[in-house]
């Protein structure tokens, strides 16, 4: 009877036991699912960010292949303005190296002209200095010539003035004596007088001289 009555006693208690146990796993079981809800949720949402970075990734990519055409194009326009750039650039090298080449030959040719006409310009001037030294030689010639001619023309008077103060001076005498038949002294002395004046004017006589040499007195 003691023993059904522990029995008794004891049944409660090993319900309320069980009662916990059951709790407690069901609380288990309950935050397990909530941990498997967390991580279907985030798996979830990690598929739909894959998702989503897939169709970018697709669209990039459909854009990319869209720009290909247009790159392609723009690479074979690049290329063809590339080569005509470089046939414009030969070109112009070549027409620069002709117009270096033009210029060096003009350069030549006006060096040339230019030396020929220094050649002509100092040949000229020599015969210019040539000439004027000759027209100063016959200036110079003429002026002494001239010079020369006045003095002669002066001794001339001198010897007209002196021969007419003579003829005014002379004596009954010797007009007398240059008139006589008989002796003919005077005629002797008037030719030798006559003689000596010509003789002296011959001397004032004017020879012309050459050009460069000086006049003789």
């Amino acid at each position: 009877m003691a023993l059904a009555a522990a029995a008794c006693a004891l049944l409660p208690l090993s319900a309320a036991a069980q009662d916990k146990t059951a709790e407690r796993a069901a609380r288990r079981a309950q935050l397990q699912m909530q941990g498997l809800q967390q991580q279907v949720q985030d798996a979830q949402a990690a598929q739909a960010r894959a998702d989503a970075d897939k169709a970018d990734a697709e669209k990039k990519l459909a854009a990319q292949a869209q720009e290909i055409p247009r790159a392609q194009a723009v690479a074979r326009q690049s290329a063809t303005a590339l080569k005509a750039s470089e046939a414009a650039r030969a070109e112009l090298q070549a027409r620069l190296a002709q117009l270096e080449k033009q210029a060096a030959e003009q350069k030549r040719s006006d060096d040339a002209a230019l030396a020929a006409k220094v050649a002509e310009l100092a040949q000229v001037t020599r015969a210019r200095d040539a000439q004027q030294a000759q027209l100063q030689a016959r200036f110079d010639n003429e002026v002494a010539q001239v010079d020369l001619c006045t003095d002669k023309n002066r001794r001339l008077v001198e010897l007209s003035a002196e021969l007419l103060d003579r003829y005014r001076k002379k004596g009954f005498a010797e007009i007398a004596s240059a008139h006589d038949p008989l002796l003919g002294i005077g005629q002797v002395e008037m030719f030798n007088l006559v003689q000596d004046y010509r003789d002296r004017a011959e001397a004032q006589r004017l020879t012309p001289t050459p050009p460069g040499q000086k006049p003789l007195p």
